[in-house]
C-alpha cells in the first residue's frame, strides 16, 4: 500500500464515521422517550376524536337506530337490577298451619 492509498482509505473511514454519527443522533431524536409519548398520544387523541365525529354522525343519521342501541346496552348491563325493580314480587310462602295438613276427621275432633 502506497501512502496515496493509506490517505484514501482514512478519507473513506473519516466520512463512514461521519454518516454513522450522523444516524445514531437521528435514532437518538427519533427514539428520545418523551418524544415518542409525543407521538404516541397525538395518534391516540386524533383517533378518538375520529371515532367520536363518525358515532356523531351515525346518531345523527340514524337517531332511532342509536336510541334502541342504548336502551339495549342499558338494559343488559343493568339487567338484573331492572328485573328486581320492575318484576313481580316473590311472594313469601307460608308454612302450612296443622289445620291446613289435618283430614277431615281430625279437624272435627274424632
Amino acid at each position: 500500500m502506497t501512502g496515496a492509498d493509506v490517505t484514501l482509505a482514512e478519507a473513506r473511514v473519516a466520512a463512514a464515521r461521519q454518516r454513522l454519527d450522523g444516524t445514531v443522533d437521528r435514532l437518538q431524536t427519533e427514539l428520545e422517550p418523551r418524544r415518542l409519548a409525543r407521538v404516541a398520544l397525538a395518534e391516540v387523541t386524533g383517533s378518538g376524536e375520529r371515532a367520536v365525529r363518525v358515532g356523531t354522525e351515525a346518531a345523527r343519521r340514524n337517531p332511532g337506530v342509536f336510541a334502541g342501541g342504548a336502551t339495549l346496552l342499558l338494559a343488559f348491563v343493568t339487567g338484573r337490577q331492572l328485573v328486581r325493580l320492575f318484576g313481580k314480587k316473590k311472594r313469601q310462602r307460608r308454612l302450612p298451619s296443622p289445620e291446613d295438613t289435618a283430614t277431615p276427621a281430625e279437624r272435627i275432633g274424632s
